[in-house]
C-alpha cells in the first residue's frame, strides 16, 4: 500500500539513550525484515480506515490531525505488543520547538543550524533516560495516515516507533512555506521518551 503525494517529502529519525549525565547516540539501524530475507509488511501496521478519527482528513484541524497521529503510532504498536504512549504536554511542545527550528533553519535535521538535538526536550525540563525523535518534511495539507504510513514505510523510522522502552509521546506540525521546496510546506515532529 503506497501513499502517493506529489510535492517532496523527507523523513528523519534519532534514537537517545541517556545514562545519568552523558548522551549516547544509538542509529536505530532495527533491520527493516521479519526474518530471513522476508521484507517487513509495514502496510499491515497501519491502522485501518476508520480506525481513527479522522485520520485521513487532510483539512482536519491541528488537534485533531494530532490525536490521529497518536492513534496511528498506538494502533501501530499494540500489534506489536508494545505499550501505548500517552500524550505528552512537554514533548508536544519539545515537538512544536524542533519543527520551529527546523523551519527557520532550513534543512530537515535533528540538530537544525549546529544545535544540539536535544535542546528542545531539556529546554521543557523533562527528565527522561530514553527519547526518540522522528520528522516529516512535505506539503501541509496530508492527512495524519500520510504522515505515518512515511514513518512506517521507513525501516528506522518504523524502528523508532514500536521501540519497546517509550511509553509517552508528543507530535507537532509547524507550517514551513517554501521549505525543501513546497510552497505550503509543513514539517511534523514525533517525539517519544521514558520518563526518568
Amino acid at each position: 500500500m503506497a501513499f502517493p503525494i506529489a510535492a517532496s517529502v523527507r523523513l528523519a529519525f534519532v534514537t537517545v539513550v541517556v545514562a545519568f549525565v552523558a548522551a549516547a547516540f544509538v542509529a536505530a539501524a532495527f533491520g527493516g525484515h521479519a526474518g530471513a530475507g522476508a521484507p517487513v509488511d509495514w502496510a499491515a501496521d497501519l491502522a485501518p480506515s476508520g480506525a481513527c478519527v479522522d485520520a485521513d482528513a487532510a483539512a482536519a484541524p491541528l488537534p485533531v490531525k494530532r490525536r490521529a497521529v497518536t492513534c496511528l503510532v498506538n494502533w501501530a504498536r499494540s500489534r506489536h505488543r508494545r505499550h501505548a504512549l500517552a500524550p505528552s504536554r512537554s514533548l508536544r511542545e519539545a515537538a512544536v520547538l524542533k519543527g520551529r527550528r527546523v523551519a527557520s533553519c532550513g534543512v530537515l535535521t535533528h540538530a537544525p543550524c549546529g544545535t544540539d538535538p536535544l535542546a528542545e526536550v531539556r529546554a521543557t525540563g523533562l527528565r527522561f533516560f530514553l527519547f526518540g525523535e522522528n520528522l516529516w518534511a512535505g506539503p501541509i495539507d496530508v492527512s495524519a495516515r500520510g504522515v505515518v504510513a512515511g514513518w512506517l514505510a521507513s525501516p528506522p523510522h518504523r524502528a523508532v516507533l514500536l521501540q519497546s522502552g517509550f511509553r509517552i509521546f508528543g507530535a507537532g506540525l509547524v507550517p514551513a512555506p517554501g521549505f525543501l521546496g513546497n510552497p505550503d510546506g509543513a514539517v511534523w515532529v514525533a517525539t517519544f521518551a521514558a520518563r526518568r
